[in-house]
């Protein structure tokens, strides 16, 4: 029995693809050729894409192949193929994968397919290195190539140095690479003898970035040196470069430590790393607006940047964002926006709930074409915001009787009473019922204990009942639960150091600008924020004339969610009891305190 044929397509018919591979060995592919030649056919079949809206394919997988069999056969040979529907993410990995275990890429053509990768996944090596089919060390190596100069990798490429030279020269700064290469190809030097010679590369201490004053006592400072024998390379060198580069790293990680207060991502870059900064303006070719700009300081993905990397050790380069994806969003909407001749008027910025909103300055971005300003919010902001969001649940569940009955027949109709947390209402239950109640975790000793409770309590423990279920539901009921109650932030929310302090500096400047503090506190702001953040805190909490009462930032608002509260008449809220209403705040203290 014939085995089915593979698919062909005439070679006029598929196209170059995106090859990792920039070179193609001379002898490799006459090898190539030659075997074809003999075989009178293509026996592998290579790995092809369509083309959307035409009839063309484009190689993902098989290059060599393809290159060949034109030479050999010409454009009318029926090319046999494996069509695959494969987005570009997909269709490089395969490429990649490919190459690397056929006829192999070169380490530098790997190293830039590496860096590509880890930019598809915001960094993540780990992601990076499944996709490829590789072990993490090989993408950590292949990566560190990526500091040698292009006249190092074009050289690996080619095959004029060997792998072992490329990773001698990644550890040379960039400026004496291309001098040493000169010599290596110069004298044909093996990776042995390069490697001994770099053993005796020294660190100038004028290069530094730590505080040398350290170094003036230690046996490997060459002005030691220097002093006692007649040959030396002189003043000014470390000949430990092992222990120089400790010291370094050190200084970087302590900068790196001191900005994480001014920025909400800090971000240490190494030459393994395969960073490239992203940064973020208000303007010019890669601008986001101004609105936005200020959100961005917001943004959980903004930050800066801190260099590990040869020639610019230390230096820090702010006002980055750390979203590819959001920030390409953003600049092509701001570009947008610009384009379009219309009337120029204040941007929609964020929803502020407030006296404050209404004075904001106008921008002067056209606001019917540019979206409202957003950023990602930081998760320890989240986690503040769904506890508060708790606790505003349990006050308006203890002050609403009718609306609390009908979440508990919700909870149970939808079998979520394990919502109801034992420890926030035995809390509660004592101080309703009085000291004397005991926590019991067995029904049957609970009975009689209940049985025993005044009948005028009664009312106020079923409320706290459901109260506590606030403390249990999941975040997304938790949001219904609030619309549910149509629970008002203003009546809530209190502006305080504790709120305050979650956000670093350019975080609080973004809070400021969204509220109104900032253009109420006019040129005094500036002066504010360069002061240390519990400075900057006081001054955001003592500006004349703000309405903090009833002002809410947008990060602390709920989102709403329709209901059918609506439903339950307005005069519902009347039938709370005098008893009731005249404990309800010390009830909501414990459940709170709980």
């Amino acid at each position: 029995m014939d085995a089915p044929a593979n698919p062909t397509l005439p070679l006029r018919r598929i196209v170059q693809g995106r090859n990792p591979r920039t070179y193609f060995d001379p002898a490799e592919m006459a090898d190539l050729r030659a075997g074809l030649k003999a075989a009178g056919r293509v026996v592998q079949p290579i790995i092809v894409r369509p083309i959307p809206n035409s009839n063309l394919f484009e190689i993902v997988a098989g290059e060599r192949r393809w290159r060949a069999a034109k030479e050999v056969f010409g454009e009318d040979y029926d090319m046999p193929v494996v069509i695959e529907a494969l987005n570009d993410e997909e269709a490089e990995a395969i490429a990649v994968i490919e190459n690397h275990h056929r006829a192999p890429m070169s380490h530098a053509e790997e190293a830039h397919a590496a860096k590509r990768m880890l930019i598809r996944y915001k960094g993540d090596k780990d992601e990076a290195a499944a996709t490829l089919g590789w072990k993490p060390d090989l993408l950590e190596r292949r990566l560190a190539l990526l500091t040698c100069t292009p006249a190092v990798l074009e050289a690996l490429t080619h095959r004029q140095i060997q792998l072992g030279h490329a990773e001698l020269l990644a550890g040379v700064p960039p400026d004496k690479q291309d001098t040493v290469l000169a010599g290596v190809l110069a004298h044909k030097v093996p990776v042995g003898a390069l490697k001994e010679q770099l053993g005796r590369f020294a660190r100038r201490l004028a290069d530094a970035i730590f505080d040398t004053a350290q170094c003036s006592a230690c046996p490997h400072n060459s002005a030691r040196q220097s002093g006692l024998f007649d040959e030396s390379l002189g003043e000014g060198y470390c000949q430990h470069p092992t222990h120089y580069d400790e010291l370094t790293t050190q200084a970087i990680e302590a900068k790196a430590q001191g900005l994480r207060e001014q920025y909400p991502m800090v971000r240490i870059v190494r030459a393994s790393d395969g960073f490239t900064p992203l940064p973020v303006t208000e303007d010019g070719a890669l601008g986001v607006g101004p609105q936005q700009y200020g959100s961005c300081k917001g943004c959980a993905a903004f930050g800066c940047a801190v260099s590990a990397l040869p020639g610019s050790l230390g230096e820090v380069t702010a006002s980055l964002c750390f979203d590819a994806g959001c920030n390409s969003q953003k600049v092509a909407a701001w570009r947008k926006a610009r384009r379009d001749d219309m009337p120029q008027a204040p941007e929609k910025a964020p929803k502020t709930i407030g006296k404050a909103s209404a004075r904001k300055a106008a921008a002067p971005a056209p606001a019917r074409t540019a979206p409202a300003p957003s950023n990602q919010t930081p998760q320890r902001v989240k986690d503040f915001r769904v506890a508060q969001w708790r606790k505003w649940a349990a006050r308006e569940l203890m002050a609403q009787p009718e609306r609390n009955r009908r979440v508990m027949i919700a909870l149970a109709r939808c079998g979520r009473t394990g919502d109801v947390r034992t420890r926030e209402f035995g809390a509660a239950a004592k101080r309703i019922a009085g000291p004397w109640v005991l926590e019991r975790l067995d029904f049957a000793a609970a009975l009689p204990e209940a049985d025993a409770i005044g009948a005028q309590h009664v009312e106020q423990l079923m409320l706290a009942v459901t109260a506590s279920a606030a403390f249990g539901v999941n975040p997304r009921d938790l949001e219904a639960m609030l619309s549910y109650l149509d629970v008002d932030e203003r009546k809530h929310f209190k502006w305080n150091a504790e709120f305050l302090e979650l956000f670093t500096m350019s975080e609080l400047e973004s809070l400021a600008g969204e509220v109104g503090l900032k253009q109420k506190m006019g040129a005094a702001f500036k002066l504010a924020r360069a002061k240390k953040k519990g400075d900057f805190i006081q001054s955001l909490l003592a500006v004349p004339g703000f309405a903090y009462d009833g002002t809410v930032p947008a990060v602390m608002q709920y989102p709403r969610k329709p209901t059918a509260s609506g439903l339950i008449a307005e005069t519902s809220e009347a039938s709370v009891s005098p008893a009731v209403e005249a404990s309800d705040d010390s009830v909501e203290d414990e459940l709170l305190a709980a």
